[in-house]
């Protein structure tokens, strides 16, 4: 059986984290490490080597972009973060150029692999790697909605006291500000929500509702003030997703590729509820939606398509 190869981009805190996240979940999987300081990649696989010893994963290197070599899948965690003065498009620009350096390096080593993006944000760089491969959509995945699904599910299990793998409710939309929560197609344990609320006696108002969507948008900003960087969350997206292809395993999560139309917007890149597996990202399904959620995602659509229209007229 051929030994599945992950290549991870970026060595800081989210790459380090997200080469963990993959390597327990497919212990199989040879993990490369590339980073533009090299001593980087080196030293975050010294450090999971150590713990690979405790629990027995052994196939982490550090390398260069030769060992992109016949790669089935590559995350890019590489880029910037913003800067005082600095706009959310600004940062678009700058690590756009950052992504399709790597893309440049890599595509010719690695025609067939898929392509995960986490680098903020996320659903532009996806959009503009796309345009540039000129690819099957499939391949092009950015992580979305994926962290943002994680938090809203942790927050509704604290409200509702019930496990968060029991509750499927969906984040849609822009990885950002206008995202947007799925509520008239959530369900607790196979319940409608609102069915579940009625025969619980557990509340869940318009105001709670807007609290939660506040909480979900502003738990990076928390989390940095405590800790000074975002990285387990974003990382466990990426093992997961990582895993869903490598093991081909047909699960739903809520990450982003091109749509060639959504809510009367053309050709963006938004999250939606997609089956991943060994082929990339796909929409199974579209699903429905109410008229509110309805004009709050084409919303986000509109603000994701102006930003990728900006940063691929500017090259």
């Amino acid at each position: 059986m051929r030994q599945p190869k992950i290549v991870i981009v970026g060595a800081g805190l989210v790459g380090g984290s997200a080469a963990l996240f993959a390597a327990v979940a497919i212990p199989s999987a040879e993990i490369v490490i590339i980073d533009v300081a090299r001593v980087r990649a080196e030293g975050q696989v010294l450090d999971l080597a150590h713990a690979a010893a405790i629990w027995g994963h052994n196939r982490f290197h550090a390398g260069d972009y030769q060992s992109a070599k016949d790669a089935d899948l590559i995350v890019i965690t590489a880029g910037v973060g913003v800067k005082p003065g600095q706009t959310r498009l600004d940062l678009a620009r700058t690590n756009a150029d950052i992504a399709l350096e790597i893309v440049n390096q890599t595509a010719p080593l690695a025609p067939d692999a898929i392509y995960l993006i986490a680098s903020n944000p996320c659903d532009v760089l996806a959009g503009v790697v796309l345009d540039h491969l000129r690819c099957a959509r499939e391949r092009v995945i950015s992580t979305g909605t994926s962290l943002d699904t994680g938090r809203l599910r942790s927050l509704l299990s604290e409200r509702l006291g019930v496990v968060a793998p029991a509750i499927h409710a969906h984040v849609l939309g822009e990885h950002g500000e206008s995202a947007v929560i799925h509520w008239s197609g959530a369900a607790v344990s196979g319940m409608p929500l609102e069915l579940f609320l009625a025969r619980s006696g557990k509340e869940l108002g318009p105001a709670s509702r807007d609290l939660i969507l506040r909480s979900v948008h502003e738990a990076a900003k928390l989390i940095k003030e405590g800790k000074g960087a975002t990285h387990y969350g974003i990382a466990g997206a990426i093992g997961r997703i990582c895993e869903a292809i490598v093991h081909n395993t047909d699960l739903i999560l809520t990450v982003a590729s091109v749509h060639s139309e959504v809510e009367g917007v053309p050709d963006v890149c938004l999250s939606l509820p997609m089956v991943v597996n060994g082929d990339g990202a796909r929409l199974l399904a579209y699903p429905e939606l109410n008229a509110t959620e309805r004009a709050a995602l084409q919303r986000s659509a509109r603000i994701i398509k102006e930003a990728t229209d900006s940063v691929l007229h500017a090259r």
